[in-house]
């Protein structure tokens, strides 16, 4: 089940059971019985993820969920657990100072407030419980590999009816950089035993997260920070849903050139003819500027996505190392079909995959006229051209331009999928971004 889907199923749930208030203490019965079906339902459906023992560790690009049914040896219906790093090895979590394992139970008593004042968690018997005199005003949650989206269950442990509460989820990346936040205002019902109150973040872009902060503020107390309580914390590795650095950067060029850094190479001489009549303004040769900053993020994302590149067959790997632009080659060819060649500014790929071949041509050089002094090159989504034996599609990327062709067995009536445009793109996207060893000089 994709993170998407189950993501949708758990809020499918808050909305299916109905909140119970005093006021409808007599469907107690209906309602638990309701609530208790849309468990057992999720239960089915997250079987995967759920009840995952510690030493039974989960695929890495799992969405995975943590309930808080599992404590330490000896913990007992009264007592707590500290909240470490009891699912570090399982989930690869683990949680800061003042937190806690809180066993919930049917002894609810509305005028004696306990540290979990309801009937059950939001899923079995036990929730995890933030304490800020100990802790701080914020859970902190550790993921020792980054996530794209992070959703809990949260409740204040106490309160007055329909008062209002704030809950805030502040990410950062690995590096300790605020990276994203998430604000929820709710009315809080003091019989919330079905939990209906759910907060949610998702990366927008970058590494995702490698740690969130949790907090809970009491609106009518200006704003201070609280106690409260999560459960089914729920999280989806950032590389499950990460897309390949070549489709991040072409989905990103949605806006219009901006004006770059170049270097005239070449400005030929205005002939007697041209300067007369004055036929066309002479071109002017650049080469233009490389952004080694986001190839350098590229190839963290592709370390991270374990995204490596065919070894290049016989000298290949000797033009690679001369470029002095990002080379762009496949995962995977044929053996012995990768060539590369070229020099310093332009390089060339050709290879044979699937029944098919194919060459990536890549260059940073560009010729304008001189109306156009600021133009840094073309920067837009990928665009197509082809003949009856071809097709193109052809990208900017980093600040260099690349042209990706598949070759056709016999033109269009022989091979009418070799013009499939989506497929051509899709083969764009899996491109791996290589830098050979003068590239590493950014030259």
């Amino acid at each position: 089940m994709s993170s998407g889907r189950w993501m949708l199923v758990l809020a499918a749930a808050a909305l299916t059971a109905p909140a119970f208030t005093p006021m409808a203490a007599a469907q107690d019965g209906e309602g638990r019985r309701i609530l208790d079906a849309v468990r057992d339902r999720i239960a089915r459906q997250l079987e995967r993820v759920d009840r995952a023992e510690p030493n039974d560790a989960e695929r890495s690009d799992e969405p995975r969920l943590i309930d808080f049914e599992i404590t330490t040896p000896g913990t007992t219906a009264a007592a707590a657990s500290s909240l470490t790093t009891q699912y570090r090895q399982s989930h690869g979590v683990s949680f800061g100072k003042g937190a806690s394992i809180q066993f919930c139970t049917d002894d609810y008593d509305e005028f004696r407030v306990s540290l979990c004042p309801y009937p059950r968690g939001a899923s079995g018997q036990r929730a995890a419980l933030h304490d800020t005199e100990t802790g701080g005003p914020a859970m902190q949650v550790f993921f020792d590999d980054p996530v794209s989206s992070v959703s809990m269950r949260i409740n204040p442990t106490g309160g007055q009816l329909d008062e209002a509460f704030v809950a805030r989820i502040i990410g950062f990346d690995a590096n300790g950089n605020r990276a994203g936040a998430s604000d929820l205002r709710f009315n809080w019902y003091q019989d919330a035993f079905t939990w209906p109150t759910s907060v949610a973040i998702e990366a927008d872009g970058g590494a995702g997260f490698s740690r969130v902060d949790i907090s809970l503020r009491r609106v009518a107390a200006n704003n201070q920070p609280v106690r409260f309580l999560i459960d089914d914390l729920a999280f989806a590795p950032a590389s499950a849903n990460a897309a390949p650095p070549v489709a991040a950067a072409i989905a990103a060029q949605d806006g219009p050139p901006q004006a770059g850094r170049t270097v005239i190479v070449q400005s030929p001489d205005v002939g007697p003819a041209q300067s007369t009549l004055r036929i066309y303004p002479a071109a002017v040769r650049k080469r233009l500027a490389i952004d080694w900053n986001a190839v350098d993020a590229a190839l963290a994302d592709q370390a991270t996505l374990g995204m490596t590149a065919a070894a290049p067959a016989g000298a290949g790997q000797k033009y690679v190392d001369i470029a002095e632009l990002p080379v762009l080659l496949p995962q995977s060819a044929d053996a012995g079909t990768l060539q590369v060649f070229g020099n310093a500014d332009t390089v060339n790929a050709v290879w044979r995959a699937n029944g098919r071949d194919y060459s990536v041509y890549g260059s940073r050089l560009v010729t304008v006229i001189e109306k156009a002094q600021g133009a840094s090159g073309v920067r837009s989504a990928v665009t197509f051209s082809g003949t009856d034996d071809e097709l193109t599609a052809s990208f900017s990327l980093y600040g260099a331009s690349y042209a990706l062709t598949q070759y056709c067995n016999g033109g269009a009536d022989a091979d009418p999928g070799c013009f499939d445009r989506d497929a051509l793109g899709r083969v764009a996207e899996t491109l791996v971004v290589v830098v050979g060893e003068t590239g590493r000089t950014r030259p």
